[in-house]
């Protein structure tokens, strides 16, 4: 199962498309339950995600060994990365993680001794995977220069953001795992280009294209979008938040589900944008995505 739950908004308000806010932590938990029946076993979090580590403790307190959980490291120093480790293993109920990332790559640039102290965590069995969530290319450049042992990297992809492409080869050479997030772009995808900020005006475009996609094949937008980012033979992960318990059903019969279309991968790499003000959710502002 190439799907890991995202788990965002169980601890805060996410998304532009959001409209329902935080998911209450009974939901959370139906959702967790039918996330294991379907076989989805790992969870994506992190320190920095709200209340999100702590919720998905009170589950685990329940379920033990049953969920594979990748966190990330927020801001700090090197001296600092373990107390950061242990606050959100007490918060999530478990003694040892399977995934950790350093959530700013800033962080390491800032003070590389982050990164050692990941390591040394990793050889005493506190965590079985380490590695990186990127947002830019050149970011994914120093890792690779500095040829550091990442077991994993988190990065955005999706119809219009695939700036991390030309990496997937080279990554897999070195056997890191890819983890695929923002398949949706915060909710991007799904807006009315009519509607949006003038700051939109370079995607919209595309927007239309993507309707118009969705339109003559008869396949919704979530569909097209999902099953691009899944379908990738480099991909090994892709990590998807949801904000109900009918979304994740959702997204679960979309992957599960063998599209037949006319749609080709050819017409959805088109769709590409390089504008890193646009597919840069944290370039936005609120007033610029409010409808």
């Amino acid at each position: 199962m190439k799907i890991v739950l995202g788990t965002a908004q169980f601890g805060m308000d996410y998304g532009i498309n959001n409209k329902r806010g935080c998911v209450i932590p009974t939901e959370v938990f139906d959702i967790l339950s039918k996330a294991l029946h379907l076989g989805v076993d790992t969870v994506d979090t992190a320190y920095a995600y709200g209340e999100s580590e702590k919720v998905l403790g009170c589950f685990i307190n329940n379920h033990p060994n049953k969920i594979k959980i990748i966190s990330k490291l927020p801001y700090c120093k090197g001296s600092e990365v373990m107390s950061m480790l242990k606050s959100s293993l007490n918060k999530l109920n478990i003694s040892s993680i399977y995934g950790y990332l350093i959530h700013s790559f800033e962080n390491y640039k800032g003070d590389k001794n982050v990164w050692s102290e990941v390591e040394k965590i990793k050889k005493i069995g506190k965590i079985k995977k380490i590695g990186f969530s990127v947002y830019l290319p050149s970011e994914l450049d120093a890792i690779l220069k500095d040829n550091l042992k990442i077991d994993m990297i988190q990065l955005p992809f999706n119809v219009f953001d695939q700036r991390f492409y030309p990496y997937f080869k080279e990554l897999k050479k070195r056997k890191v795992e890819i983890y695929a997030r923002s398949v949706f772009l915060q909710g991007l995808v799904f807006k009315n280009p009519i509607e949006l900020d003038s700051y939109f005006d370079p995607i919209k475009d595309k927007l239309e294209r993507l309707n118009l996609l969705s339109e003559k094949s008869g396949i919704p937008i979530y569909a097209l979008c999902l099953n691009f980012v899944v379908r990738n033979e480099f991909i090994d992960k892709v990590v998807v938040g949801v904000d109900s318990i009918q979304h994740f059903g959702e997204i679960m019969e979309t992957v599960s589900s063998v599209l037949k279309s006319d749609v080709s991968n050819e017409q959805i790499r088109d769709l590409r944008v390089d504008d890193e003000k646009i597919i840069l959710p944290f370039n936005w502002s609120i007033n610029k995505v409010a409808v």
